[in-house]
């Protein structure tokens, strides 16, 4: 064979960017090598996503590579927390819990093929993917009858790189060292890319493609928390007042790895005829050090201490006396490892095109958490929540005497998942003429398995009582900060911790305590659960044209039977004796859709969508392990909880109108209103059933509450070249959605908006490309959401409100020759502080501060 010519396509990582997406609606694109305007930086990756968005029929955004690589995008959730419609959540720094449109029940994709992380859930964790390993991200906001089902809110599809996507040889990787300012540690990242292809005789071409990537970072995040409020009739003469019921002050340490290889071999053995298998695999470690004080809420305070927020009943400040102090220290260290295999060809023959692909998916997911809990007391504390930011001051030394601690108890938890998936899809498509461009129509057969193990084994143990921490000198270790809430929290800062030293060999902790037996290896038979999943599907859909009408457009349905076998075990009342139970589930679903594109101009398309879609419960949800708790003296209070494998999935109804204007290559600006009535939310309720002949009231998840979630959103990005000399280099990406959702709460008795979903959020990105120079300054915001709705004795049900915030990330890049970029990044630029409340201002319940990251990249290309 003969290197194919080494022809480069500067479009930074997005070398030939995937034009058309792996997960497209439309046929693929011919992979035939074709001339190609160079175009470099950042313009290509708007160009990139332009071009997918506009030539899709669905409603869809994009982002590719040469836009994640620009900024501090750690991992796909990082990536995609600028994509219109696109909501994410904060987990140490990092991004976490991707929504669209509010919600997180999507399908998640690689390649178009299904992918996950093992867990209670259904879906990928963006977070185990290194954001270096996509060539590109696509959202789709509408669905077609070829799209996997799953998607209630949508469906993201990754994009990884394959051989043929360069026009030859291929070399690239970044280098790259990151500092972070609160946990005062350097680490190093770098990612590798080799690719190249071959002809043969006869025209014939393979390709082969490698791509590893390894990534550390360390962290730090400090948390301060309040307790629920407390109604009081003891601290004011005469009137009733909400106190915090005590203060936790948390800081945690850790670091942060994830490693990640993807490959793809390309066999064009003849015209027309395609073959390829690929692989990646992916591990996420997080190691998690925490130090964590709570103060409790005594009877007794100092009189004439306590002030009030004006205007209400909610306590200020206090002086409390003899507050109980917990002083927990815990090691929590996560590991996450998927991995993916597939092969398959695609066969083109006059206007007959045949698809194939087999694919297996597995997934290993697993939590360690450990460490010994000191107990004491403190004469004072102060607490002042009426500043910036809340202040919780001790000025006694009692948590630093070892002889005043005592140790109570060694936690000691473990918790797996597992789950693996096969899949076969099949597709043809044939093309006809006229307004009948062409009919497709596939079958996918799914088999997926999901199980916890041995379930959430709980190795808790309380030490003896009266050990002082002074008895165990090993044991004794101090705040290993040197503040907390460096940007003017205050909390105690100065008092002993458990060591930590042995957290990670559990064992070894405990008979440090006298503590001899060994470990438990399982929990309870009752929290084990097996899932067998079987989906098979078939679709056909058609595409059109309008004729003599500027209109395109889609139309399909989708058929699906879903079989679910789940095991578990339930506790009879008679005795306690836990028997095995299993139970068959199927139903059908029938998913229509629709996508039509209006040309109203040369570069103004009206696109309108319509279809119905699906999302499986939880796997945690269908669980038939059934726990009954008799009560012999009042068996009106007889009790149980429960799973149910007779839930249905939650069901929606989706119309999309959207407006798009092309301003140019690299310049748009669109409108999208969307509406969705969905049925048959998740939420868990109690109600009475006879077992062995006696009435319990028994907790169990059920399809109850319906929602109407409807928004807009608005687009715009624009590359300003027709402006003079140096500010020709200026550009900008903008966004804003808006979500208004309705459900019903039991617990309020009235509409409330979906948990974690921000009626409003925007990004603002500015751009500047002039000459060997290049940056780009942008900020996220969402605004306030609702975390959830809790009962407090006294006070009713009160809503947890998250509040808004903002998060700022910038980089400037300079490239010093062809093959070679050099660029600095920084994420968190504001060290923003999140915070959260009781329904309040006035009752606050978290606040937490993330370090601020700097890193310098190396890029090269060759």
């Amino acid at each position: 064979m003969n290197s194919v010519g080494n022809k480069r396509y500067y479009l930074g990582w997005a070398a030939a960017l995937g034009a058309a997406s792996a997960g497209a609606q439309d046929a693929a694109p011919d992979t035939t090598p074709v001339a190609v305007v160079v175009v470099e930086g950042k313009r290509a990756s708007l160009m990139t996503a332009q071009q997918i968005k506009r030539g899709q029929l669905a409603i869809v955004d994009s982002v590719v590579a040469d836009a994640i690589q620009t900024l501090p995008d750690f991992s796909v959730t990082d990536a995609l927390q600028r994509v219109t419609g696109v909501q994410i959540a904060r987990d140490r720094g990092e991004g976490a819990n991707v929504a669209i449109r509010g919600l997180t029940q999507m399908e998640t994709t690689l390649n178009g093929r299904e992918v996950f992380t093992a867990g209670t859930g259904r879906n990928l964790d963006f977070a185990d993917v290194p954001a270096e390993l996509v060539a590109g991200i696509d959202v789709y906001k509408s669905a077609a009858a070829e799209q996997i089902e799953g998607g209630l809110g949508g469906t993201i599809d990754l994009r990884t790189r394959r051989p043929f996507d360069f026009a030859g040889r291929q070399l690239a990787g970044t280098a790259r060292l990151v500092r972070d300012e609160l946990a005062q540690h350097t680490q190093p990242q770098w990612s590798l890319l080799a690719s190249d292809r071959w002809r043969g005789a006869g025209g014939a071409e393979f390709g082969a493609l490698l791509s590893l990537v390894h990534q550390r970072r360390a962290w730090r995040e400090d948390q301060n928390s309040f307790g629920a409020p407390v109604l009081r009739g003891d601290l004011i003469p005469g009137r009733q007042v909400e106190v915090a019921g005590g203060t936790t002050e948390s800081a945690s340490a850790g670091r942060r790895q994830r490693d990640a290889a993807a490959a793809a071999l390309q066999w064009r053995p003849a015209p027309g005829l395609e073959l390829y298998a690929e692989g990646r695999y992916e591990q996420f470690l997080t190691r998690q050090d925490t130090y964590q004080i709570t103060l409790g809420a005594p009877p007794s305070f100092a009189p004439g201490s306590v002030t009030l927020f004006d205007g209400t009943s909610d306590v200020s400040g206090i002086n409390w006396t003899g507050a109980s102090a917990s002083i927990l220290s815990f090691a929590r260290d996560t590991v996450d490892r998927n991995r993916s295999l597939a092969v398959g060809g695609s066969w083109r023959g006059g206007a007959l095109r045949l698809k194939a692909d087999l694919s297996h998916s597995d997934s290993h997911n697993a939590l360690y958490f450990a460490g010994p809990t000191l107990t004491g007391s403190v004469l004072t504390l102060r607490t002042d929540l009426a500043g910036p930011q809340p202040a919780v001051t001790v000025p006694g030394n009692e948590l630093r005497d070892p002889a005043r601690l005592q140790v109570a108890s060694i936690a000691y938890r473990y918790r797996p998942f597992d789950g693996k998936l096969n899949a076969l899809q099949l597709d043809a498509s044939y093309g006809l003429s006229a307004w009948l461009e062409s009919l497709s129509a596939g079958v996918r057969i799914g088999r997926r398995d999901a199980a916890n193990g041995a379930g959430l084994v709980l190795g808790d143990a309380p030490v003896a009582p009266g050990l002082s921490l002074s008895a165990v000198p090993s044991l004794v270790a101090a705040y290993p900060f040197s503040s907390f809430f460096p940007d003017g929290g205050q909390g105690p800062s100065n008092y002993l911790v458990g060591s930590l030293n042995l957290a990670r060999d559990a064992a070894a902790l405990r008979r440090l305590v006298g503590l001899n037996a060994p470990l438990p290896v399982a929990g309870s038979a009752l929290g084990v659960w097996r899932i067998n999943e079987n989906t098979n599907a078939v679709y056909v859909q058609a595409r059109f044209n309008g004729g003599p009408l500027p209109l395109e457009g889609n139309a399909g349905l989708r058929l699906v039977r879903t079989y679910e076998a789940v095991e578990g075990n339930q506790s009879l009342p008679s005795g306690g004796a836990i028997v095995p139970i299993a139970i068959d589930h199927a139903y059908h679903d029938y998913l229509p859709s629709l996508n039509l594109r209006y040309g109203l101009g040369p570069d103004l398309y009206l696109r309108g969508a319509a279809s119905k879609s699906v999302t499986r419960p939880n796997f945690d949800q269908l669980s038939p392990s059934l726990t009954l708790t008799p009560n012999s003296i009042t068996p009106i209070s007889n009790s149980g909880s429960a799973g149910n494998p007779a839930l249905q999935p939650i069901r929606a109804n989706n119309i999309d109108l959207a407006l798009e204007c092309y301003l140019g290559p690299a310049a748009s600006a669109t409108v999208t209103v969307f509406y969705k009535r969905v049925t048959g939310f998740i939420s868990s309720a109690s109600q009475q059933e006879i077992h062995d002949g006696a009435v319990y009231q028994v907790t169990r998840p059920y399809n109850s509450a319906n929602a109407i979630i409807k928004g807009a959103e608005l687009s715009y990005q624009q590359m300003y070249d027709f402006l003079p000399g140096w500010l020709s280099g200026l550009g900008m990406q903008a966004n804003y959605t808006l979500v208004d959702s309705a459900t019903p709460s039991s617990l309020l008795g009235a509409d409330v908006p979906l948990a974690n979903l921000s009626r409003h959020s925007a990004n603002l990105v500015g751009i500047y490309e002039g000459g060997p120079w290049s940056a780009r300054l942008a900020y996220n915001w969402r605004d306030k959401f609702l975390s959830s709705i809790n009962t407090y004795v006294g006070l009713g049900a009160l809503p947890i409100y998250s509040e808004g915030y903002g998060w700022l990330d910038a980089s400037l890049s300079y490239k010093v020759s062809p093959t070679l970029t050099l660029s600095m990044e920084g994420n968190n630029l504001l060290r923003t502080v999140r915070s959260a409340n009781y329904g309040s201002p006035t009752r606050p319940q978290s606040l937490w501060t993330n370090d601020r990251q700097w890193s310098a990249t190396a890029l090269f290309r060759f």
